[in-house]
């Protein structure tokens, strides 16, 4: 028989556990990540719709522009974690 493979769910956002905001408002864990993987995706499309509005010089400034927002606003931890969950996204 193979390995279980390792639940996604979880994985890499310890923090979330430790905010009881975040987990109230969305209720668990596995909501909380799959809202966060719909936000990498969101990202992703934007971003795709940029470069092919604009180019990607353009995409790139853009894209820089909005993750140090988000970087501001929530905190390296959550603009590392987005970068993160966005490159997880790509490689499926």
């Amino acid at each position: 028989m193979s390995k279980p493979k390792k639940s996604l769910i979880g994985s890499g956002t310890a923090k979330a556990t430790q905010e009881p905001s975040l987990m109230q408002h969305y209720g668990s864990q596995a909501t909380l990540m799959h809202m966060k993987q719909c936000e990498a995706r969101e990202w992703i499309k934007r971003y795709r719709d940029k470069a092919r509005e604009v180019g990607a010089e353009q995409a790139n400034q853009w894209w820089r522009k909005q993750i140090s927002d988000i970087e501001r606003i929530r905190g390296l931890d959550a603009a590392i974690e987005l970068r993160h969950l966005m490159n997880l996204e790509r490689k499926k």
